[in-house]
């Protein structure tokens, strides 16, 4: 017996150590190395790296298929991964909460993934009859070469979205030939037959695309293979490609292919010309000649094409990464560039995360998040992008149930570079989302858009965009009083004083935005035309309360409705769709979480606008009905040449009847592409 119960104890010891032993194996972590040296014939290790970023993928899938949970992490070697098709990770691929799993640079060296094909064996143009075409003070400077040789055979298109071709010369955006090379040209008068209706502008228009043209040089136009014209055709904050059919050069006329611009045309609009090899007149212009594959540049000065990094965008799939319902997978420090479509694409699952990478020269978007929940892009830097930087979507607004993502510490910049207006640093569509210690900058439109419920917009700069569209804000919030438990904290909104008519603000509630709350931001010259720091347009149960207005053109611009409007426009088909289909604003869920629906008819026009500090603003209010507006401590003073840091001090705020705005902590915290 007492032998037999030594046997046991021994059995149950050994069995205790392989027990144990066999945790540890299973939890031990499984590191897969990526190089652009490597091989997709080699192991893996990091003595013998793998080559893309697809077969890594399929052995940490093949690992979680073996062993659910295994904390799996793929280092990427420094260098450059060129894309031929998007990579796409699904629900198999998926880590969990202990054990997710990281794509992330290996720290040797910066890792890009690149769409694009180096351009060499440039020549100076020397064909007597294209030099012709060009201006004299071109000619000798404009360089050609064969994109066919770089194995370059789909040329796309110049205008189409995620289709068009883009040249980079050392990491920086060249310029697809145009005239001006800067801004706009105006119109003379609107030719075509079918007159539109008179607006509120008094500008008179037409349904045709068929319009003078002022300048002499538009008649060279019309030796042109495919010209293209970009402009604001009736509204300025409506803006189109369209091509030409024809150029008219007796008559100085331009006339535009259909399908013609949704609003028609106005007299003395604002266009450009683009596309056109003749005006290869500046440093960094080029054109492709899609009949025979040869592409025509001016390089910057003291840049010789043939010791440039040169390259042309080829990758014209929608997107460079797929996680396409995955839960708990990490991209870190990885860089993805010069692309016709867009970036990164998260659709459903959870907590993704994008952390710290660089994306850099879409032809279209950044991120796109489209469903799930808990997905975070943090510490990224997005710049120079056609549209958009991030499109995120999630939560159930019907339901009121969160996404809970997030966007922080990102810095996203020089967006809607093609696509001029409604293309934001941000979009938010949903539930529940997060916007927070951010930078945007740059733009000729709006910084974020955003349609939904429970968004909490915090610590964020926002400076220089809305400078060349009009009617926008920063923030931009349109058409649907549902849209509630929006949370606008503690920003600072910067040279934002664009617009042509209307103007343009920091922060714009257009048709019926209701129960917004505008709190502790800076508003520092911010305001233009008819529209001051804060615009509210036939909105109520607004609150804008302890903000900091300075050197704006008002603080507060206000344009009300009266309550027969305001009632009109709730009966509408539009908007009960928009309050009682696509949610129910009647709902008891929806009355215990925005208890002022319950009198969504009453008080039009009322919000409130208190303990604001007004320093060195031409107008406190704009088009104010103090009848509505509940108006309270809104002091305005001289700040007498000091700089609005000096107003932000808590002594100051709290003199005035203020609580203190945080203004060391706004903006980007710990994002390493910042300098």
């Amino acid at each position: 017996m007492k032998n037999q119960y030594s046997l046991f104890a021994i059995s149950l010891f050994f069995l205790t150590i392989f027990f144990c032993f066999s945790l540890e194996s299973y939890a031990k972590e499984i590191d897969i190395y990526i190089s652009p040296t490597g091989s997709d014939n080699n192991s893996g290790t990091k003595g013998f790296p793998l080559k893309t970023l697809e077969k890594a993928r399929d052995i940490a899938r093949s690992v979680h298929r073996k062993s659910p949970g295994q904390p799996v992490t793929v280092y990427v070697a420094g260098g450059i991964y060129q894309l031929e098709k998007s990579v796409v990770f699904s629900a198999e691929d998926s880590g969990n909460e202990r054990s997710p799993l990281v794509i992330k640079a290996s720290g040797i060296g910066k890792p890009v993934f690149t769409g694009s094909r180096t351009l060499k064996k440039w020549q100076k143009l020397a064909d007597p009859a294209k030099l012709a075409l060009l201006s004299p003070d071109a000619k000798g400077k404009v360089y050609v070469t064969d994109v066919k040789e770089a194995g370059i055979v789909n040329f796309g298109d110049p205008i189409a979205a995620g289709k068009r071709p883009e040249l980079f010369c050392n990491g920086v955006l060249q310029t697809l030939a145009r005239w001006p090379d800067q801004g706009f040209a105006t119109a003379g008068l609107v030719k075509g037959s079918t007159a539109l209706p008179p607006v509120f502008k008094n500008k008179r228009g037409c349904k045709e695309g068929i319009f003078e043209y002022t300048e002499h040089r538009q008649n060279r136009w019309a030796n042109e293979s495919a010209p293209y014209l970009g402009g604001y055709w009736f509204w300025d904050w409506a803006d189109e490609f369209q091509k030409v059919r024809n150029v008219d050069t007796l008559s100085k006329t331009l006339h535009l292919d259909e399908p013609y611009h949704h609003y028609g045309y106005k007299d003395s609009l604002r266009y450009f010309g683009v596309n056109l090899f003749c005006e290869i007149d500046q440093p960094g212009e080029w054109y492709l000649d899609r009949t025979d594959g040869r592409l025509y540049w001016y390089p910057p000065v003291d840049v010789h094409p043939n010791a440039a990094d040169v390259g042309l965008s080829v990758f014209s799939e929608p997107f460079m990464i797929e996680l396409k319902n995955c839960s708990y997978v990490t991209l870190q420090g990885l860089a993805f560039e010069e692309s016709r479509g867009s970036a990164i694409l998260v659709s459903g699952g959870r907590n993704c995360l994008i952390k710290d990478c660089r994306i850099e020269r879409f032809g279209r978007d950044g991120v796109h998040v489209a469903g799930g929940s808990n997905h975070g892009i943090s510490g990224c830097l997005i710049r120079t992008l056609g549209f958009r930087g991030i499109d995120m979507k999630g939560g159930d607004r019907k339901n009121l149930t969160p996404a809970n993502s997030y966007i922080e510490n990102t810095v996203v910049e020089y967006f809607s570079l093609f696509k001029r207006t409604y293309e934001p640093a941000v979009h938010l569509e949903g539930c529940g989302m997060r916007v927070s210690h951010n930078r945007f900058r740059y733009s000729s439109s709006s910084a974020m858009r955003l349609e939904g419920n429970d968004f909490t917009i915090e610590y964020n700069e926002v400076s220089h965009v809305v400078d060349e569209s009009d009617d926008q804000g920063a923030v931009d919030i349109f058409y649907n009083p549902s849209y509630r438990g929006i949370k606008i904290l503690f920003n600072r909104w910067s040279d934002i004083s664009g617009g042509t008519h209307s103007g343009a603000a920091g922060v714009r509630l257009d048709d019926m935005i209701s129960g917004v709350h505008i709190f502790g931001n800076i508003f520092e010259r911010c305001g233009s035309a008819q529209f001051g720091g804060v615009q509210i347009h036939g909105g109520k149960d607004n609150l804008v309360e302890n903000n900091l207005f300075y050197d704006c053109l008002a603080a507060v611009s206000f344009h009300q409705w009266g309550e027969k409007r305001w009632l009109k426009e709730l009966d509408t088909l539009a908007i009960r769709k928009k309050i009682y289909e696509e949610v129910d604003i009647r709902s008891a869920l929806y009355l215990a979480k925005y208890p002022e629906l319950k009198t969504i008819r009453e008080n039009a026009d009322v919000n409130a606008i208190r303990n604001n500090l007004i320093v060195d603003c031409r107008n406190q209010f704009l088009r104010n009905k103090r009848d509505v507006l509940v108006l309270e401590n809104n002091p305005q003073i001289q700040g007498n040449g000091s700089r609005v840091e000096a107003f932000c001090t808590p002594e100051i705020l709290t003199a005035y009847g203020l609580k203190p705005i945080p203004l060391g902590e706004i903006g980007p915290q710990n994002n390493q592409w910042i300098k």
